[in-house]
């Protein structure tokens, strides 16, 4: 589930829905949804240029080597944890990044700022194991669906979007790294840094909830 030590300022990306929102209306990070046409789940096509499902699996497929695709039932665990290892490996390099400014912080005799950042790391630390076990953080739901070229574009898309927010982890890093010096400085970047961490796994986590109106009761 999200972190809920997150701190409650304003996230680098805009805030998800609210939790009292139906989960269906999850929609992908806006700044990516812009480039990748992604439409609120549940929402009609509004866009006459949506890509075809080829087209969108084309897209999501260029950011993960090897995908597999969702199309065939017997695929989609493995799709969802080859996607998962990429978020994993992606974020485990800011990871270390993190690590350095613990290292510099450290040779500077800045305990408060060790702990902020090390705070941080943590933080992270449990978005990236969430990605890395992908069989215990799997949802089956994808496995009661039957998923039509219309739900399976729109799931490339909203993959996609969340393979695009990953370069904001690179800048919001790279803020923490030039606020080192600066404990005020670096307490704000500290902030944003887990505010983006916070969203990228609430947005994750809507993921699961795209096609809830389509999932049958179980008896």
């Amino acid at each position: 589930m999200p972190d809920q030590d997150a701190p409650q300022t304003p996230a680098v990306i805009p805030a998800a829905p609210p939790a009292q929102a139906s989960p269906a209306a999850a929609t992908a990070p806006p700044s990516s949804a812009q480039s990748t046409n992604v439409p609120a789940a549940g929402a009609p096509h509004a866009d006459s240029h949506m890509p075809s499902v080829g087209e969108a699996l084309s897209n999501l497929a260029h950011l993960i080597p090897g995908f597999a695709g969702y199309k065939a039932v017997e695929d989609r665990r493995i799709a969802d944890k080859q996607l998962r290892a990429t978020i994993g490996e992606r974020l485990t390099g800011v990871q270390d990044r993190l690590d350095a400014v613990v290292d510099a912080t450290s040779r500077a005799g800045s305990l408060d700022g060790i702990a902020l950042v090390d705070q941080s790391k943590r933080r992270l630390g449990r978005l990236i194991d969430r990605m890395r076990f992908a069989d215990y953080g799997y949802s089956a739901v994808f496995d009661r669906v039957q998923l039509g070229d219309p739900e399976l574009a729109r799931l490339y898309q909203y993959d996609t979007a969340i393979m695009n927010e990953l370069p904001s982890f690179d800048g919001a890093v790279a803020n923490v790294e030039a606020s080192a010096g600066d404990p005020a400085k670096l307490g704000a970047a500290l902030q944003s840094f887990d505010a983006l961490t916070a969203e990228f796994d609430r947005r994750f986590e809507a993921r699961q909830h795209l096609f809830d109106p389509l999932v049958a009761p179980q008896s």
